[in-house]
């Protein structure tokens, strides 16, 4: 079977075995099932628990054997001393995907947890039952309203995003990392690893863009086989952990991996295709530009801004990134300095400020004839806009000039900083949500980081042409 159809039961099931549920319930509970319920999952979910004849109102089992009918996924959250012996009923079930939530295995300090994991993976393997972790908040699918996390998770947003990683808090939002989409806490890998969650989001139609969380993979050499393959079809972006020895030595405690030497993951991406962010809000940063954004045909940059200053802060992120802000066409020219005051000479960058003080349009209909004159000039490969949320006062609503310009220019980024402050309480956040819901031009926080996800955009469309 292909690692499609046997991951496919991780994040579509139709029916759930929750093994180890208890009665619990609220915040603070951590109750599987109650969070399926509040999530809004439609699939058949069975409590199972030898001490229990019912939880939250469903009947509950004293086995997995007890079960009537199929069960696509069983969740174990039961002490790991067990766990070997639950597998194999799962097994003799029919049960082909099991979680294993619970830690302690080739996570832990003493030499049991790793023979149970041993022996997890041989029952396993002998019973045709995949699984997932063990030391995993599981996986999850916004698009079906399906997590089998412990937490609560009460915002799993649609994106077009494929989340593979070793910790659940990729499962949330994290300073600007915003997710999810789809995904598979791998936890301790002890039997699905990175690269074969990569293989299944390369083929999933919903996913546009696959996110790797790393702490460390047994397999390096099965990694860049499969990862050059996947991004040839899509980009892969990577935040790898455990870059200093401590921090190495502390990763390899949390889910016994096999970490190696951060220069030589270095050169493993770069030789790949891979997308690599040193951070967490970096991350959040790339997400939203491959999410959202269409490919970068170059590297020729257009600047509108409403700040001078900011304008020359953005040539300084251009030349630091790899980025060339082009001289405008004599034609483009020309029609902006139609538009602006006698005084103004336009360019590259364009301070639109001086072309709506002098214009008896609304503010919103003047940087959208702005944005249109740079993006409709030949030379340039997308623009970077600093124009804050202030301008949602106005009419035209600024998210609807980048909606609208944004649909009139399809092949062209369009990377906005909406800055707040000044005459209205707007919140750039909330407008930057709102566009990005419209699936349209990207929001980033400062010109920099615009920038810098404009460049790696450049960087991947580079990488697929030169391996075509």
């Amino acid at each position: 079977m292909s690692s499609v159809s046997q991951l496919k039961p991780f994040l579509e099931p139709k029916s759930i075995a929750v093994v180890g549920a208890n009665p619990n319930s609220g915040e603070q509970a951590f109750n599987i099932v109650e969070n399926l319920g509040n999530c809004g999952y439609q699939g058949k979910v069975y409590p199972v628990n030898p001490n229990y004849k019912e939880i939250l109102g469903k009947r509950c089992y004293p086995s997995v054997k007890e079960i009537p009918g199929d069960v696509d996924l069983a969740i174990i959250v039961t002490p790991r001393k067990v766990v070997p012996q639950i597998v194999s009923q799962c097994g003799e079930k029919g049960i082909k995907a099991a979680i294993v939530v619970g830690q302690g295995f080739s996570d832990s300090a003493d030499e049991e947890g790793k023979r149970l994991q041993q022996q997890l993976v041989e029952v396993a393997r002998n019973g045709g039952v995949r699984i997932l972790g063990p030391n995993t908040v599981g996986s999850a699918n916004a698009f079906i309203n399906f997590t089998t996390s412990f937490l609560k998770q009460t915002d799993i947003r649609k994106l077009p995003v494929g989340v593979v990683c070793q910790s659940g808090l990729f499962f949330g939002t994290v300073g600007r990392l915003r997710l999810l989409g789809k995904g598979l806490d791998l936890g301790n890998s002890c039997d699905i690893d990175v690269a074969e969650a990569m293989e299944y989001f390369a083929e999933d139609p919903q996913v546009k863009v696959i996110v790797l969380h790393i702490e460390g993979i047994r397999d390096g050499k099965r990694f860049r086989e499969v990862a050059r393959r996947v991004v040839k079809k899509k980009p892969v972006l990577v935040l790898k952990t455990g870059r200093s020895e401590r921090s190495a030595r502390a990763a390899q405690s949390h889910t016994g991996s096999l970490v190696g030497k951060d220069e030589v993951w270095d050169a493993v991406f770069k030789q790949c295709g891979i997308i690599r962010a040193n951070d967490i809000d970096e991350l959040g940063d790339l997400v939203r530009a491959f999410s959202y954004l269409p490919p970068l045909k170059g590297r020729r940059i257009g600047v509108v801004t409403a700040s001078g200053g900011i304008g020359i802060m953005t040539l300084d992120a251009c030349a630091k990134y790899n980025l060339e802000v082009v001289e405008l066409t004599p034609e483009t020219k020309q029609r902006l300095t139609a538009m602006s005051p006698t005084w103004y000479k336009a360019g590259n960058p364009l301070d639109i400020w001086p072309l709506i003080i002098s214009s008896s349009h609304p503010f919103g209909e003047t940087l959208r004839a702005a944005m249109t004159e740079v993006l409709g000039d030949p030379r340039v490969d997308a623009i970077v806009v600093f124009a804050g949320a202030w301008f949602q006062g106005f009419k035209p609503l600024i998210t609807d000039v980048m909606k609208e310009t944004a649909d009139a220019f399809p092949d062209k980024p369009i990377a906005w900083c909406p800055y707040d402050g000044w005459l209205f309480d707007i919140r750039s956040r909330d407008l930057a949500d709102k566009l990005e819901e419209a699936g349209r031009a990207a929001a980033f926080s400062i010109p920099d980081d615009a920038v810098r996800a404009l460049a790696r955009l450049a960087d991947y469309s580079e990488f697929r042409n030169r391996t075509a």
